[in-house]
Parts: C-alpha cells; sequence; structure tokens
C-alpha cells in the first residue's frame, strides 16, 4: 500500500519528510497549542522537532495507511499555506483500531478544517484500510476537540489515563460512522454543540 496523500479543495495531506522540521517547530511554538497535550518531545526546540520529522519516515514504512500528515490550505494563487497535521496513529493494546487526532494552528481554529480533514481520514481508515473501530481521545478541558469527534460520529466512552494525563475517549466504529455521515455537516455540528452527545444517525 503506498503512502496516503489527499488533495481536496479545502486541505492537503501528504506524509512529513525531514524538510518539514520547521514546520513542526512553528506549530508548537504557540503555547495555545501546546497547552492542553500530553507531556511529550519538546517539539518547539529545532533539535525536537527535526529528529521527530526525520523519524516519521521510518514509522510510514512500518504502518502503511498510518501515521501523521502535514496539513496545508490551498490558496487562490496555486500555492498553499501550512495548517498543522492530522494523525491516524495504531493503538498496538487494540489491533485493528487506530486513533484519529489533529494540531492545527490556532488562526485555524472553529474554521471546520478539523471536521473536514477528520472526515477524510475516517474514510480512509474505515473505506481504504478496513479498521473496525478509530479512537478519538482529547483533554477535559478541549471542548472544541470534543464537540469535533461528536459531529464526526464518536460516542464518549469513559475518562482515563492518556499519557500520563486525564483524557475523554470517544469510539467510533465503521457502522455508526456510515449511518453518520449521511447528515449534513452543519446538521451533525449542530446537534454535537446542543446535545454534548454524538449525532443521531440518519433512518434508512
Amino acid at each position: 500500500m503506498s503512502g496516503f496523500v489527499h488533495h481536496g479543495d479545502k486541505l492537503r495531506l501528504r506524509e512529513f519528510v525531514a524538510a518539514d522540521a520547521a514546520d513542526i517547530q512553528r506549530l508548537h511554538a504557540d503555547p495555545r497549542v501546546r497547552a492542553l497535550l500530553p507531556a511529550e518531545q519538546p517539539l518547539h526546540e529545532a533539535r525536537w522537532a527535526e529528529e521527530f520529522a526525520n523519524r516519521l519516515g521510518d514509522f510510514y514504512r512500518r504502518h502503511p495507511g498510518l501515521g501523521i500528515w502535514r496539513c496545508a490550505v490551498p490558496l487562490d494563487d496555486g500555492l498553499e499555506r501550512f495548517a498543522g497535521w492530522f494523525s491516524l496513529m495504531p493503538l498496538d493494546a487494540s489491533p485493528g483500531t487506530a486513533e484519529l487526532g489533529s494540531r492545527l494552528l490556532p488562526e485555524h481554529w472553529g474554521s471546520g478544517l478539523s471536521l473536514h480533514g477528520g472526515e477524510v481520514l475516517l474514510r480512509h481508515a474505515f473505506e481504504t484500510l478496513a479498521l473496525s473501530q478509530v479512537w478519538g481521545i482529547c483533554h477535559p478541558d478541549n471542548r472544541g476537540a470534543r464537540v469535533c469527534l461528536e459531529a464526526l460520529g464518536f460516542t464518549p466512552h469513559a475518562r482515563a489515563l492518556y499519557e500520563g494525563q486525564p483524557a475523554d475517549y470517544h469510539a467510533l466504529d465503521a457502522a455508526t460512522w456510515s449511518a453518520v455521515r449521511t447528515l449534513g455537516r452543519r446538521e451533525r455540528l449542530r446537534q454535537a454543540r446542543r446535545a454534548g452527545g454524538p449525532p443521531t444517525p440518519a433512518t434508512p
């Protein structure tokens, strides 16, 4: 299976390469991005960003179809602007599943980019990789992430530790995703914001 690439009207996804280390560093240089992340490598420092970018090449080879992808938004002049990353990472304790994630520069928060990118990766997860389940994990105080996950069809599952700190776990299986996606994006967002729970699938 070749590496995953997506070139759409709203966003472009591709694998990170070593030359993207500066983008990784810039993403994490904003303290608002780091505020609710688990303790990990200080990717806002050049050395760590470079090492991280270099390691991703090996990860893509070992886990075809999974990984962390550089996200850019297309511009009118044919160029693009770096916006952050989206990820679909394997869960060793649960074969056949993966964790969906995203980290975006604050200028893109609330723009709908996280929801659109999530939809792209869920199609990839369920239709191309044939995964049985995808998890979404976020900090309890990250309301934006929670609303996005629930608008994508995820169901709140439990609160547990994630890399040493409390986190809210959400789960989505292929059947639920297939049903929920029949609703328009606006309707799914409206239901998630109003009810604080997963959107109601359309009746066949």
